[in-house]
Parts: structure tokens; sequence; C-alpha cells
């Protein structure tokens, strides 16, 4: 289970993120990565959550490779990652990760090589973008979402909760 306030952005999740305290991190831990993990999570433990959430910070992490999740939107397999960003105690202490429409989903992606899909319209996806642009503002819709391209934000939010529920 993941966090999202912005399902509207569900089509242009190319990653989620859970936090190194998470339990399902034990569970997807392959052997030839528990040390890499754990000394991951060890290194966390010591950082307060202001330090590990500081928008400034160097993005760090680990991939639990060989496990993926399934994007629910498209059933796209999206890789996994353990990152101090995260907080346990935030939402599930998972989150799904868009990187044009969020600065530091884009800047772990830009670190870690992962794909980026814009999904709203006029929202400039290149680093220093993030100051300046209004995604949520009147006008914007949806693009590189299936059927709900095309769409406002708000249209987009309530459709695809619609079809969420449904599935």
């Amino acid at each position: 289970t993941v966090y999202t306030t912005r399902c509207d952005t569900l089509f242009g999740a190319t990653y989620m993120v859970v936090s190194p305290e998470h339990k399902i991190i034990s569970k997807i831990t392959t052997a030839e990565q528990a040390e890499a993990v754990k000394a991951y999570k060890e290194a966390a433990a010591k950082k307060s959550d202001l330090e590990r959430t500081d928008l400034n910070k160097d993005k760090t992490g680990v991939q639990l490779k060989g496990v993926y999740a399934v994007n629910p939107i498209n059933n796209k397999q999206i890789p996994i990652y353990t990152s101090d960003f995260v907080i346990a105690s935030y939402g599930t202490g998972a989150v799904m990760a868009v990187p044009t429409h969020d600065q530091r989903d884009f800047e772990f992606a830009d670190k870690f090589g992962i794909e980026k899909i814009q999904v709203i319209s006029g929202a400039d996806v290149s680093e220093k973008a993030f100051e300046k642009q209004d995604y949520l503002g009147k006008g914007c819709t949806l693009i590189n979402s299936a059927e709900f391209s095309g769409l406002t934000v708000e249209e987009a939010k309530q459709g695809i909760t619609d079809k969420l529920v449904k599935m």
C-alpha cells in the first residue's frame, strides 16, 4: 500500500519508495542485498526526520532489485527503492514517485537513472522548473494518461478515483 495525494499523476509514477524502517523491507530484500540494505537502514536511523526530509540534501537510497510494484492504473512493473526521505510514520511509509511533477522525486530519478513521464500539460520537467510551475492551476490537463488525457486535473482526479474504486 502506498500513499499519494495526487491520483491524477498515477500514470507518471515510475518507481516507488519505502522507508528504511518499513516492515516489507525484510520480506523483499534478497540475500545478495541484505548487507547493503541493513547498512542503509542503520545510517538512516542516525538521522532526524528533519535531516531526512530536507529538500536540499543529497538523494540517497538502495534499489530493492528483483522485486517490483505494479502501478494499478496501467499494470506496469515499477522498481522499488528504500530511501530515507520517506518516513515510516507519514502515510503508509511508502510513496509512489512521480519524477516529472515532484522535485524530490525528480532529483532522485536523475541520480538513479529512472524514467520520467510527464502527465500534466504545461509542466516544464527541467530541474529548475519546480520553483515556478503551477501544474495544479486552472487550465492544466492530463497527457500520457490513457483515457484521462485531455481532462482537467480536477476531472481526472475524480475519474481516476472512480476507476480505482471499481477495480
